[in-house]
């Protein structure tokens, strides 16, 4: 009887929600339309008719699976340290220096002001150089990298801590989001009233509550570090974006059949961590934290 009653009142909202059924089938066809061209011009191969001998030259070619499970680690490697190294930090400087939030929200901007090109010229010169400078304001970290056997110069290791340093806005800011939209003293004032511990307040109050927003960041690192394309090439590591580029510029079929697989592998692990993030958010240990805490 309500609805009815909102529908007399409202006549418009049936017309614009079948305007944003429509508005929605245009989006899709907008995203659909590119790839789905892409796709019938990789099976084309330049002789217009329909073969999969792109693919069959993708999955024999030793480069693909190389560089793939090369971008795969350095991704999940950056992912997993950016979130271990944000996560801790962001709760700690809203619960013990709430004053130097506008200093975080700075600092987690920065890297948007600094071009992919001269941070890794940047690294390459301080742990590339002997300069006595530089080592005595790291405390004589930087030579202990540069030089034998701890060596980091062009190396994985390094470019897993360049992808943290240009994925620290995508990281900071939904971690930082959820933290906000929980009350998270009022969680942690009613852990500590039950005898938890700093660690055992953030690893089981904390971070339960924020699993969405660590879950988004996540992807996000996860996305930009296998797509980047500039530090990998000035550090000379053979990423699997620097083998679609050289594919794209040998072989464009190949390369658009390439670039179809890449969405598609991307859009298992989108699919897979949305799922993910539905399950945490109904699960009854949110709601269970949140009453614990109230009481």
């Amino acid at each position: 009887m309500s609805m009815q009653q909102d529908v007399a009142r409202h006549p418009g909202g049936s017309i614009w929600a079948g305007f944003d059924k429509v508005f929605l089938a245009l989006v899709i066809l907008y995203l659909l339309v590119p790839l789905v061209v892409t796709l019938v011009f990789g099976l084309s191969g330049g002789s217009g008719g329909i073969s999969f001998r792109t693919y069959q030259q993708i999955f024999s070619d030793h480069d693909f699976s190389q560089t793939l499970l090369l971008s795969l680690g350095l991704a999940f490697s950056a992912t997993i340290l950016s979130v271990v190294l944000v996560t801790p930090t962001a709760y700690w400087v809203q619960m013990r220096l709430p004053n130097a939030r506008p200093l975080m929200d700075v600092l987690s901007l920065v890297p948007f002001a600094v071009p992919a090109v001269l941070l890794s010229l940047g690294l390459v010169e301080v742990y590339g150089s002997s300069n006595p400078i530089i080592n005595v304001v790291s405390l004589g970290l930087v030579p202990l990298l540069s030089n034998n056997p701890f060596n980091i110069v062009n190396t994985p290791q390094l470019l897993v801590c360049a992808y943290v340093i240009i994925s620290l806005p995508f990281v900071y800011r939904p971690i930082d989001n959820s933290l906000r939209a929980i009350n998270t003293r009022v969680l942690t004032e009613a852990a500590y009233s039950l005898g938890s511990g700093w660690w055992r307040t953030f690893l089981t109050v904390i971070l339960p509550n924020i699993t969405p927003g660590v879950i988004s960041a996540a992807l996000l690192t996860f996305s930009t570090a296998m797509g980047e394309f500039t530090i990998a090439s000035l550090f000379g590591l053979y990423t699997f974006p620097i083998y679609l580029d050289e594919t794209g510029q040998s072989s464009p079929y190949k390369a658009a059949s390439l670039s179809v697989l890449s969405f598609v592998l991307t859009l298992i692990c989108v699919l897979a961590i949305i799922l993910l993030v539905r399950r945490v958010a109904v699960g009854p240990q949110q709601g269970e934290i949140e009453v614990a805490a109230a009481k």
